[in-house]
């Protein structure tokens, strides 16, 4: 998982600081559309990746299902390699913000997939949800209802550093098949704990989106280079993702109870 979500996730750090993008550009400089336009390409293909291991899952043919693991087991590998690279350095590759959308969508679609087949219409849901959380989020930043600060911005990135440890910390430890309590099973009874950390992480994600919105439109005002567009996009896409693990997740705590 990431902004893997990732859960893995953005974790604030997916453009760099402010100074590393306001240089005077070479050739052309980013423009808002531009971010537009790549996160709409990310989407589709995490969109198109998840569709594919969706059909693996509910094909039940088992070479389908080891083929599925297979490909949710190196977009996992891709994800976290992405993300841990993304918190130190922007992503302005297309090809490394691509391999990071289709890896997280490998993983969307087996999951999602799995929850659906349990919790009928949940993944519609989740996905409603993260569309009218993020038009929500944008509505509250366009008519600076929210805005972001230095303090905001320390509390955001802050905060995103102990998720990104946390959930790396629950990875690997779900590697030597330990179960460190952090998350409810599909269906289970979530603990006191477990509730307030899925809540804690989606409203993490959510508010995150500020944090990117005035990036975005900072880089956008002050001539950052047109391939800081790519960082922008991919910062806005592992939101997304982020946002909708997490829903998935809460929402099944709900139907589980």
């Amino acid at each position: 998982m990431v902004k893997t979500q990732y859960n893995e996730q953005h974790m604030g750090a997916a453009y760099g600081p402010y100074g590393q993008m306001t240089q005077a550009p070479q050739a052309e400089t980013m423009r808002i559309d531009d971010v537009i336009v790549r996160t709409v390409a990310l989407v589709g293909a995490t969109f198109v990746a998840a569709m594919l291991t969706w059909g693996m899952f509910v094909s039940g043919d088992e070479s389908q299902l080891g083929l599925a693991g297979l490909l949710m087991m190196v977009g996992s590998v891709v994800g976290i390699g992405i993300m841990i690279f993304s918190m130190f350095k922007p992503i302005t590759n297309p090809f490394v913000a691509f391999a990071y959308a289709i890896g997280q969508g490998f993983i969307l679609g087996g999951v999602s997939a799995i929850f659906e087949a349990q919790f009928e219409g949940i993944v519609v849901n989740a996905l409603l949800g993260t569309v009218l959380v993020f038009a929500g989020m944008l509505a509250l930043y366009k008519f600076r209802i929210l805005k972001n600060s230095p303090m905001f911005t320390k509390v955001i990135v802050g905060a995103g550093f102990g998720i990104a440890g946390l959930l790396l910390v629950n990875f690997v430890a779900s590697l030597f098949s330990v179960n460190l309590g952090l998350f409810a099973t599909p269906g289970g009874d979530p603990t006191t704990l477990q509730w307030i950390i899925a809540i804690a992480l989606t409203l993490w994600a959510a508010f995150s989106f500020i944090l990117d919105f005035d990036m975005i439109e900072y880089s956008a005002a002050n001539g950052a280079p047109k391939k800081y567009a790519w960082a922008g996009a991919f910062g806005l896409t592992a939101g997304l993702i982020f946002l909708y693990w997490n829903l998935l997740r809460l929402l099944s705590y709900f139907q589980g109870e």
